[in-house]
């Protein structure tokens, strides 16, 4: 690594580019994810919408409840660079789908008629990052304590006392009947794990480990902690308190919705921005998700309901690359399978590997819309059924009921404001994104206005918790 100011030789890169190992390297690869050989595999794995079982008309889903989440890290002072602040914002937009229908049967739209269409509701938060810890705390217990602080204080909706926490209570509990305790694998503070003789387990409040006394917190569940980097930066676990904050929030929707209002689900879209799946530390949640939402779904089918309607949307990353090198094999208006064999040779892994299965609540498929666009959504199973596991219900067209009548809802709102967007997703992404240059500028004054030093002022430096409207 260069000092700082230091700059390489402008001819430093010719011995790399002239070296025979190096050349030999990259001939030697391929690209996994490359354009199947033949049409012949596609259209194997290929159902036209039409063909799949009807879960009801599009024209039933009127709302669209969007959740998407934004993070950025800054130097908390001038003189300590490295000395870092974590921002968050999760928001949820509520999108009247009636309206968008009908304006686009319009030659000229109102931006005020779309904008009376829309509702937001919006929080946010500061993480500290290394470097920063509450007075007689270590940096780690710091993030954890202010992480518990957060999720019991972010209610996801400003007409509702549930809170986030609430909702990682109801993940662990079964249907109307959230959880009080929840068990933890690993004290944070002795790394003593439980066993048959030592139980560990947080509440709303928190708890104590029965080996060290240490606190513990309900956030623990999340096991962010064990990313936390005490020298360096945290984006990392700011970014899985975000996927999190994201999944929670939707969760809060649903229930708030099954408990209060369960019609409603008929009428709605759940839209995450994102695969249904929780990766690293969060990955045993997906169980919880899994197991949660197929109670739901067998919840909603003995009261004759249709749904929940669930789906992520991926903008980003390997298989959008790979659902754009294929789009042209794939027919509009079909639907491709990702069977456990395809998946493993475009990713490159072996031919025994069960992909999934650790991580995924929800399955991949590749949607061409009408009108040519490929779109990559992970859409969850029907009551009792893995969406991975290499069996042929997970396998199989008739596990996930409610496909057809997403892809039909997902049809009509496409927008060409971005690559593979809906409007819905565009519309939340504008109300968590936190903007770059003068805003990013904005936030770092923010945080080194209200850091004195190496001590941090919490109620100084995080923003309340709040909603937009």
């Amino acid at each position: 690594m260069p000092y700082a100011g230091e700059k390489a030789s402008r001819l430093g890169h010719v011995d790399t580019v002239r070296n025979e190992a190096v050349k030999d390297a990259l001939q030697r690869w391929e690209i996994t994810n490359s354009k199947p050989s033949s049409r012949e595999e596609i259209d194997g794995l290929c159902r036209s919408l039409n063909d799949l079982p009807i879960a009801g008309d599009h024209q039933e889903v009127d709302f669209s409840i969007t959740v998407d989440g934004s993070d950025t890290e800054v130097e908390a002072t001038r003189e300590h660079p490295t000395v870092k602040v974590g921002y968050l914002r999760v928001a949820g937009s509520m999108v009247q789908l009636d309206v968008f229908r009908r304006l686009a049967h319009v030659r000229y739209i109102d931006p005020r008629d779309v904008r009376q269409s829309q509702t937001e509701y919006a929080f946010d938060v500061a993480l500290p990052g290394s470097g920063l810890a509450l007075p007689g705390m270590t940096g780690v217990d710091t993030w954890r304590s202010e992480l518990d602080s957060f999720l019991l204080s972010s209610r996801f909706d400003s007409s509702t006392t549930m809170t986030l926490a609430d909702g990682l209570l109801a993940l662990h509990g079964k249907r109307a009947s959230p959880a009080t305790q929840i068990a933890l694998r690993v004290c944070p503070g002795c790394g003593i794990k439980a066993s048959g003789s030592i139980a560990i387990s947080v509440g709303i409040i928190g708890g104590t480990c029965p080996s060290c006394d240490e606190r513990l917190y309900l956030a623990d569940v999340l096991r962010t902690h064990e990313e936390y980097n005490v020298e360096g930066s945290n984006f990392t676990p700011m970014g899985r308190v975000m996927t999190a904050a994201e999944r929670l929030m939707s969760l809060c929707y649903l229930n708030f919705f099954a408990d209060t209002a369960p019609e409603v689900l008929r009428h709605t879209i759940f839209i995450t921005d994102g695969p249904l799946a929780m990766f690293g530390p969060l990955a045993p949640l997906k169980r919880r998700f899994q197991e949660h939402l197929s109670d739901l779904s067998g919840w909603c089918g003995d009261r004759g309901l249709v749904g929940p309607l669930v789906v992520g949307i991926e903008k980003s990353g390997a298989f959008v690359e790979h659902a754009e090198q294929i789009r042209d094999l794939i027919p509009v208006g079909h639907v491709m399978r990702l069977t456990n064999s395809y998946i493993n040779r475009i990713s490159g892994r072996s031919v025994d590997n069960h992909y999934g299965v650790d991580e995924f609540y929800g399955r991949r498929f590749i949607y061409r819309t009408s009108s040519g666009d490929p779109l990559v959504i992970t859409v969850l199973p029907a009551a009792g059924v893995a969406p991975y596991g290499g069996t042929e219900e997970s396998e199989g067209w008739e596990a996930y009921p409610t496909l057809r009548l997403i892809c039909e809802v997902l049809d009509s709102l496409r927008t060409r404001m971005y690559q593979h967007a809906v409007v819905p997703v565009a519309l939340a992404h504008s109300a968590a994104a936190l903007p770059l240059g003068v805003g990013r500028s904005v936030l770092t004054m923010m945080a080194q206005q209200n850091i004195s030093g190496l001590k941090l002022d919490i109620q100084a430096v995080r923003p309340p918790t709040y909603f937009k409207r």
